[in-house]
C-alpha cells in the first residue's frame, strides 16, 4: 500500500508542473486593454495608412482608427502598391514616375480616401489635422469636398500639396476663412490660388506657422492680405515662381514674425520686410531693384543664397556694369542686417559682393560672432573678406568655405593674391576675439597655406584652427600636417587639427 501510494504522488507532480507551464503561457493583450483615448493618442503617430491597417487585428481594433485626430493622405502612398519593400521614400519634388516602380491599386485614390471620410464621419469628434498629397489625377472636386469637411471647429493643422494639369488650379473655399479660428498651422503648395478677403474680421486669429510654396496670388495685393489675417504668424516660408511680366509686390510686415524663409525665382518684384521681432531669416534668389529691410534689430541668424542671373543688359558693354551694380544691391541688403550674430554667405553672394569693388560704405556688424563664408570663384577674395573681417570687430567664429570648381588643383588658375591681406591694418577681431577657424574644402595650394599661416600669425586669442581637405594621399597628409605644425601661433593655447 505504501509504494502505490508514493508512486501516486509521484505521477501527480509532472500533471501539476504542466498546469503550470500552461498557465504561464498564456499571453495577455495589455495593450487591447488600453483606453481609447489612450490608444487613438498612440495611432496619431502613424501615418492614416497604417492605422486603418490596425483595423484587422481584432474587433478591439476594428474602429479605433477612426478616433485619430488627424489625417494624412498621400496619393504615392495611398495611390500605388509598393512592388518592393526596399524601395526609398521620396519627397514630393523628388519622386520617379510611379510606373517603373510601383502598383495602383484596384481602386482610385479618391475612392480610398472618399470611403475613409465617410468611416471617419460616423465619429463624432472631428479631426484637427488635415493632410493632402496629390500629384497623379488630382480632381480638384474632391478636394473641395474633403477641405469643407474638414473644417469644423477645434481645425487645427491643414496641409495641401496639389497638383492639377495645366491651366486648372484649386481656390480655397472662403469657409476656410470663415471657421478656421483655431487654425494653427497652413501649409499650402502647388496649384493652389490664395484669394483672401478684404475685411479684417475674417482670417486666422491663431495661426502661428504659415507656408506658401509654389502658389499662386488671385490679385497683386492678395500676399500682403494674407498675412494681415494673421496676427500671431511666428513662422513664416514663402517660395515664389510668378509671372514675372506681372505686377509681384511682398509686403511681410508682421510684428509678431520670429522665422523667415523667402525664396524667389522672378526678376521684377517687389519686397518690403519690416518684422521686429524676426530672429532668423533665409533668403534665396535674386535681390530685386526695391527691397526694403526694416527694422530687424533682434536678428540672430541670417543665411544668403543670391544669383545674378537676372542681371539685365542690352549689349555685352554693359556686363560690368550690370553685375557691379547688382553687387551693390547686394552690400545694400547686408546693411539691413547689422544685428545679426550669426551670418551664412554661400559662394554666389560673395561673388557679387566681389563684383562691387567700388563699394565705399560697407554695412557694420557689431553684433556679429559667427561668419559662414563661402567661396568659389575666389580671385577677388582679398578684397572681400578682410572688409567683413574690419567690420565684424567682435568676430569669434570664422568658417572658410572653399566649394569645389573645376579648376581647384591649378595653382595658376585657383589662388588669391594675399600680398595686401592682414599686412597693413590687422582686423580687430582676429587680435582679440577669434577662438575659432575653419577651414573646409582645403586643395594644397600654396595660398591657402598661406592665409592660414597669417591667421595664426594675427589671431591672438586662437583656440582651435581645424582644416578639413579633399582626399588626399597617406604622404600628401602627412606633408600638409608637418607644414601646419611648422607655422608661428600667435596664440600659445592654439591647437591644430587636420582632417
Amino acid at each position: 500500500m505504501a509504494k502505490s501510494k508514493s508512486t501516486s504522488k509521484r505521477s501527480k507532480k509532472p500533471i501539476l508542473k504542466l498546469k503550470l507551464k500552461r498557465k504561464k503561457r498564456i499571453a495577455v493583450d495589455r495593450i487591447s486593454d488600453l483606453p481609447d483615448s489612450l490608444l487613438s493618442h498612440i495611432l496619431s503617430f502613424l501615418t492614416t495608412k497604417d492605422a486603418v491597417v490596425t483595423s484587422i487585428l481584432s474587433s478591439r481594433w476594428k474602429t479605433l482608427w477612426t478616433l485619430v485626430p488627424n489625417l494624412d493622405f498621400d496619393d504615392f502612398e495611398v495611390g500605388f502598391l509598393r512592388i518592393s519593400s526596399s524601395l526609398p521614400s521620396y519627397p514630393t519634388w523628388q519622386r520617379p514616375s510611379p510606373l517603373p516602380l510601383l502598383k495602383r491599386y484596384r481602386f482610385t485614390f479618391a475612392h480610398i480616401v472618399s470611403r475613409v471620410w465617410s468611416l471617419r464621419n460616423a465619429n463624432p469628434n472631428p479631426p484637427k489635422e488635415f493632410r493632402l498629397r496629390w500629384q497623379n489625377d488630382c480632381d480638384p472636386i474632391h478636394v473641395d469636398t474633403w477641405l469643407r469637411t474638414a473644417i469644423t471647429r477645434g481645425f487645427e493643422v491643414l496641409d495641401l500639396d496639389i497638383y492639377l494639369p495645366l491651366p486648372d488650379h484649386f481656390i480655397l473655399p472662403f469657409t476656410l476663412f470663415n471657421y478656421c479660428k483655431t487654425l494653427a498651422v497652413l501649409k499650402l503648395g502647388g496649384s493652389i490660388v490664395l484669394d483672401p478677403p478684404s475685411s479684417s474680421a475674417m482670417g486666422f486669429p491663431s495661426l502661428k506657422v504659415l507656408h506658401l510654396h509654389l502658389v499662386e496670388y488671385a490679385n497683386p495685393d492678395s500676399f500682403s492680405r494674407l498675412l494681415s489675417c494673421c496676427p500671431v504668424l511666428q513662422d513664416l516660408s514663402v517660395q515664389i515662381l510668378g509671372n514675372e511680366d506681372g505686377e509681384n509686390n511682398f509686403k511681410i510686415i508682421v510684428p509678431t514674425l520670429k522665422r523667415l524663409q523667402f525664396c524667389i525665382h522672378i526678376p521684377n518684384y517687389k519686397l518690403e520686410i519690416n518684422a521686429p521681432c524676426l530672429e532668423y531669416l533665409y533668403f534665396m534668389g535674386n535681390i530685386g531693384k526695391y527691397v526694403l529691410l526694416d527694422n530687424l534689430s533682434n536678428l540672430v541668424e541670417a543665411v544668403l543664397e543670391t544669383s545674378d542671373s537676372y542681371v539685365s543688359v542690352s549689349c555685352l558693354t554693359e556686363l560690368f556694369d550690370g553685375f557691379q551694380e547688382y553687387g551693390k544691391r547686394v552690400w545694400a541688403f547686408l546693411r539691413a542686417l547689422y544685428n545679426v550674430k550669426s551670418l551664412h554667405l554661400d559662394s554666389s553672394t560673395t561673388e557679387c559682393l566681389c563684383n562691387a569693388i567700388d563699394f565705399d560704405d560697407p554695412p557694420m556688424f557689431h553684433k556679429l560672432a559667427r561668419l559662414n563664408f563661402e567661396y568659389g570663384h575666389h580671385c577677388l577674395m582679398e578684397n572681400v573678406l578682410p572688409l567683413l573681417l574690419h567690420q565684424a570687430p567682435k568676430l569669434a567664429v570664422l568658417i572658410f568655405d572653399k566649394k569645389w570648381s573645376k579648376c581647384c588643383g591649378d595653382e595658376e588658375k585657383d589662388c588669391f593674391s594675399l600680398e595686401k591681406m592682414f599686412c597693413e591694418d590687422i582686423p580687430e577681431c582676429l587680435s582679440s576675439h577669434l577662438r575659432t577657424f575653419h577651414f573646409q574644402g582645403f586643395h594644397r595650394i600654396k595660398d591657402e597655406l598661406e592665409l592660414i599661416r597669417r591667421i595664426l600669425k594675427c589671431a591672438g586669442v586662437l583656440k582651435t584652427m581645424s582644416v578639413s581637405s579633399y582626399p588626399l594621399t597617406s604622404e600628401g597628409k602627412v606633408y600638409v600636417l608637418n607644414e601646419l605644425l611648422k607655422f608661428p601661433r600667435l596664440s600659445s593655447t592654439c591647437r591644430i587639427a587636420f582632417n
